[in-house]
C-alpha cells in the first residue's frame, strides 16, 4: 500500500519550489530550466486537483480487497490512528471505515514552549464482491494497517437449470 501525502505537505513543497526558482533567478522567461520547472509545477497542481483534498477534507485511504474460499479480507493503511478512533460498519453489500488522527507535538527551545496540533480524517467505502456475514466480521489494527475479515455467506444449495 502507498503512504498518503497530506495536502499541506504538497502545498509547502510547491511554495518552496517557487522560492527556489526566485532565489536561483529561474523566474526569467529565458532561463533554460524554466520549461522543466513549469512542467513540475503543473503536475503538482494536477495532483492537487486529482486528490480533491483541501484543508479539513477527508483523506481516502487505499484499500486491498482479497477474496479467499471462505472470506473477504480488506486491508487499508491508517497511519498514526488509534483503534478507539476507528469506526467500522457493514451493510449487506458495503463496508464503511471512518477514522480520525490527532497528533500533538511539543518542543522546548530556550524556555519557550511550543505545542502544535494536526488533525486528519480518513473515510472509505468498499463494495463487497460477494455476500458476507455482517455479524461475524472481525477487525484488527496493527502497525498502522487495518485488516477486516468478513466471512462469506455460503450458498447452501445450487439448483441446476435446464434450458427448454
Amino acid at each position: 500500500m502507498t503512504n498518503l501525502i497530506s495536502t499541506d505537505e504538497i502545498r509547502r513543497l510547491q511554495k518552496r519550489m517557487n522560492r527556489l526558482m526566485q532565489d536561483l533567478g529561474l523566474t526569467d522567461l529565458e532561463s533554460k530550466y524554466m520549461d522543466e520547472m513549469q512542467k513540475i509545477q503543473q503536475r503538482m497542481s494536477e495532483i492537487m486537483a486529482e486528490s480533491d483534498i483541501g484543508e479539513g477534507d477527508v483523506m481516502v485511504p487505499l484499500a486491498d480487497v482479497k477474496e479467499t474460499d471462505d472470506s473477504v479480507v480488506v486491508s487499508m493503511d491508517l497511519p498514526g490512528v488509534d483503534k478507539k478512533d476507528v469506526e467500522i460498519s457493514v451493510t449487506d453489500d458495503e463496508l464503511r471505515v471512518s477514522a480520525k488522527r490527532t497528533a500533538v507535538t511539543e518542543t522546548e527551545e530556550k524556555g519557550y514552549h511550543k505545542r502544535e496540533r494536526s488533525y486528519s480524517r480518513f473515510e472509505r467505502t468498499v463494495k463487497m464482491p460477494v455476500a458476507v456475514k455482517n455479524e461475524e466480521a472481525k477487525a484488527r489494527l496493527a502497525d498502522g494497517v487495518l485488516e477486516i475479515t468478513l466471512p462469506k455467506e455460503m450458498v447452501t444449495s445450487r439448483k441446476r437449470i435446464t434450458i427448454d
